[in-house]
């Protein structure tokens, strides 16, 4: 038995998967600056790399996934 969903649910589910991706991506880049900023004594170089990753699914990753629900749509 699959349950068919409405588009309202279907909208509600992928904002929240948005908003779940922009969060994460803030706070890897907040970790990153914290790394990078030398208040964690990690790798200078992973604080940078974390802060590129938090960027990527801050700005990017968002946009791929519309992307692909857009095809789907189709």
């Amino acid at each position: 038995m699959s349950k068919t969903y409405t588009p309202e649910e279907i909208a509600k589910a992928r904002f929240k998967r948005l908003t779940y991706v922009r969060f994460g991506g803030v706070v890897v880049a907040m970790v990153g600056a914290a790394i990078a900023a030398d208040k964690v004594a990690l790798p200078h170089w992973l604080g940078l790399l974390l802060i590129v990753i938090g960027l990527f699914d801050v700005l990017v990753f968002p946009r791929m996934l519309v992307r692909r629900w857009k095809k789907e749509a189709k």
